[in-house]
């Protein structure tokens, strides 16, 4: 609503206050960006990995993922390391991670007393980020036309920047700071078992009673229904591992190749900048839906109607996906026919704002933009089309890489924090949590990674300016913070600094009581750390991350 009210008041501008032919113009703007090639191209792989996602869960292949490690999750640690891995493994659409995901590991979660805020926490906090850095997902596409919008906004093209959409999205990656950190968090707090705030309170909860949802909570009803349930013939760990290869290869020889990687003398970062990233997107969502439609057929999880159904249903699970990608891109149209960006920066060229510290105004914008409005997608494309112009304009093209970035981690930094989020809201549902538990727990572990990039956004502005330094030194004062964090809000309140196990408190070895502020005695939770589950979390997530920077060099 928020979104298609920012299009019709656009519109309503245009045309004069005349509230019809606003009506008009605003179907006339939805028709216009639905028709541009690159969003059809972005429409249509939306759906295809909606189906794709679709089989993953219905022909098996999780319940096979399930079966195959749920004798290894003994802990509340484990499961939400396996949690997190698995948001690693889905990173190609934030909506799928949280259901695929969500579903696979709620159970176990419960089982082993891991409570459904910190489960809701663990699905919100890794899907969007891992998302956002692709390197082939539906959100790299709608980020890459985002910088578009920008050039258009600034009426520049990427040969006088001399560094396409593309590139410039690849070289932002190092800057956004927030989405590394948030996603860090996740995995740190998971493997340490060091919470704080209303976190600590709900694991303690959980652990000591059992009780994995407060008492008088409401938890947000399951619609695994509207995606169906998995099937218990002949689950395959095949349906699972390899359509999301196929989508992984498909998709980065695509770009590759229409990049003109396979003509002589084109090298890979080149082919990569000049690639039609919505076009090899969508090759690469096609083969990953094929194939889940294949290994279905092949291993007779399903019936050729069951799989027909499934492609349906794979659709329908993307809808709310577009329709706020369509009024996202329709609204950045808007902002562009009224001139916003032309206001924006003459008023904040004229207001004497320090270059420097733009990308720190920027950041603080996206972050107010989507808490209020409880969408990132919608963020970026309000602010982008600013930012651009802005940025040229105060600064130069030196300063677009880290202004987009952060305008990015901003917007997401909104939805992690936003109670009217779609992913967060998502998050509830699939971790079966109370939604406003779900915020108030989390609010306090984005707050810490916000404040992190706030300070590198500080330093930037009195001269750091090397991602090789911004990056260590932001992950370096995490540690530090969630650490301080941990000890102090233990102390406060009696309880362990490292949490316990459920099975440590019911023999004894942990106190199951409350303690007096302030006082250590008591054990803390104990942990090997080099039991299955954290190496292979561990290894999958570095592995990841090598990817994801081997990806960002590609734009030079």
């Amino acid at each position: 609503m928020s979104l298609f009210a920012g299009v019709w008041i656009g519109a309503l501008l245009v045309a004069e206050w005349n509230p019809i032919a606003a009506t008009a113009l605003t179907m006339d703007w939805i028709v216009a960006v639905v028709r541009e090639p690159f969003d059809a191209k972005f429409i249509v792989l939306i759906l295809f990995m909606g189906a794709g996602a679709a089989f993953i869960y219905r022909s098996g292949g999780i319940l096979a993922l399930e079966r195959a490690i749920g004798d290894r999750v003994t802990t509340a640690r484990d499961s939400q390391l396996l949690t997190w891995v698995l948001g690693v493994f889905i990173f190609f659409d934030s909506y799928t991670s949280t259901v695929v995901t969500g579903n696979a590991t709620r159970e176990l979660a419960q089982e082993n007393r891991s409570s459904r805020e910190m489960h809701a926490y663990v699905l919100d906090s890794t899907t969007s980020p891992v998302t956002t850095f692709g390197p082939v997902s539906n959100w790299v596409g709608f980020q890459v036309s985002m910088v578009i919008v920008g050039f258009e906004a600034a009426d520049v093209t990427a040969e006088s920047l001399d560094v396409t959409a593309f590139g410039l999205f690849l070289q932002s990656i190092p800057w956004n700071i927030y989405c590394f950190m948030a996603f860090f968090m996740v995995g740190f707090i998971a493997l340490t078992q060091r919470f704080y705030g209303p976190m600590i309170d709900a694991e303690w909860r959980a652990r000591s009673t059992g009780r994995t949802i407060r008492e008088d909570a409401t938890p947000l009803s399951d619609v695994s229904a509207d995606v169906g349930e998995p099937s218990e013939k002949n689950p395959k760990l095949a349906n699972f591992f390899v359509p999301i290869a196929v989508l992984l290869v498909v998709g980065l020889v695509s770009m590759w190749y229409l990049g003109g990687g396979h003509q002589p003398g084109v090298d890979v970062a080149t082919a990569f900048e000049e690639t039609d990233v919505a076009l090899g997107l969508l090759y690469g969502a096609f083969a990953f839906m094929v194939t889940g439609f294949a290994g279905s057929l092949a291993y007779r999880t399903m019936d050729l109607d069951e799989a027909s159904d499934t492609i349906i249903d794979g659709f329908n699970t993307m809808m709310i996906a577009v329709a706020i990608i369509v009024l996202a891109w329709a609204i950045g149209l808007a902002a562009e026919e009224v001139g916003t960006a032309e206001f924006i920066v003459d008023v904040m060229v004229g207001s004497g704002v320090p270059g420097d510290f733009l990308p720190l105004i920027v950041f603080l914008a996206a972050m107010f933009v989507a808490f209020t409005t409880g969408t990132s997608w919608g963020t970026m494309s309000i602010l982008t089309p600013l930012a651009i112009p802005l940025g040229l304009e105060l600064v130069g093209p030196s300063v677009l890489p880290v202004v987009i970035g952060m305008l990015f981690g901003g917007a997401i930094w909104g939805d992690h924090s936003s109670p009217i989020s779609d992913t967060t809201v998502m998050s509830s549902i699939f971790a079966g949590s109370d939604h406003i538990d779900h915020v108030n727990t989390q609010v306090p572990f984005a707050a810490t990674a916000a404040g992190v990039t706030v300070i590198v956004l500080v330093l930037y502005g009195l001269g750091l300016r090397s991602p090789l330094v911004a990056l260590p030194l932001a992950f370096a004062l995490t540690i530090v913070a969630v650490l301080a964090l941990n000890k102090l809000d233990a102390r406060r309140k009696g309880l362990p600094e490292v949490m316990p196990t459920a099975a440590a408190i019911e023999s004894g070895a942990a106190d199951a009581e409350r303690r007096e502020p302030d006082d250590v005695a008591g054990a803390d939770g104990g942990y090997d750390y080099l039991s299955p589950i954290p190496v292979i979390a561990v290894t999958v997530t570095a592995a990841y991350v090598a990817l994801v920077f081997a990806f960002a060099t590609l734009g030079g």
